[in-house]
């Protein structure tokens, strides 16, 4: 029978002691530790903004409005063009004189006021075009904030993964690697998958509110 002797009793006694501190300050350290919960995955949402764009109630509005004021243009540019091909025959066929030269200087200037008009009809029509982009975008943004409300998302993205690059050669393009990296650095999606996509339920957003107003 092995005895042990009073050193090596004592000896045990201060290592189980120093295992149970160790033990007591390792508890105490991890319930001082604060714990780190990993954050919920952000919820996501894209948009396919040409199908957006084709299918708003209000762009048809602004494209039939356009077309209106196009047409009302193209009919008074062609009333003026007629008038001064009918003064131009007027001249032609007098003979020189006072008279004639009044009437050439009558056709110069509807010749120039006719070129004011249709410049700043031209620029009419430009804003009338600028103002209908400035509206639809407003509006996608709005029903954007709206559905990403309704649909509990963090974010709600342009799809723009399916674009592809083109290309053309012409005399005042840039070089065509020059073309294709000035695209693809404007690109941001590379991929979404269908079950992300919210491009339907924006349309019906977009289009309820504006029947609604």
């Amino acid at each position: 029978m092995t005895r042990f002797s009073p050193n090596a009793a004592t000896l045990a006694i201060v290592l189980g002691a120093s295992i149970a501190s160790i033990g007591f300050l390792a508890g105490n350290a991890d319930a001082r530790r604060p714990i780190v919960l990993a954050a919920a995955p952000t919820a996501i949402g894209v948009v396919n903004m040409a199908t957006v764009f084709d299918r708003l109630n209000e762009a048809a509005e602004w494209d039939v409005k356009i077309k209106t004021l196009e047409s009302k243009f193209g009919d008074e540019l062609q009333t003026r063009r007629t008038t001064i091909e009918t003064m131009g025959k007027e001249i032609e066929a007098m003979p020189e004189g006072a008279a004639k030269e009044t009437k050439l200087d009558t056709l110069r200037l509807t010749r120039l006021q006719a070129e004011s008009w249709g410049d700043m009809k031209q620029l009419e029509l430009d804003r009338e075009r600028s103002l209908k982009w400035q509206a639809i975008y407003r509006a996608v943004r709005e029903g954007s904030s709206k559905l990403a409300e309704s649909e509990k998302l963090d974010m709600i993205v342009v799809d723009d993964s399916k674009i592809e690059i083109q290309t053309q050669r012409s005399k005042d393009a840039p070089p065509l690697e020059t073309q294709a990296k000035a695209q693809i650095t404007q690109l941001r999606v590379l991929h979404a998958g269908k079950s992300i996509d919210v491009t339907e339920k924006l349309i019906v957003q977009i289009n309820n509110t504006r029947s609604k107003a």
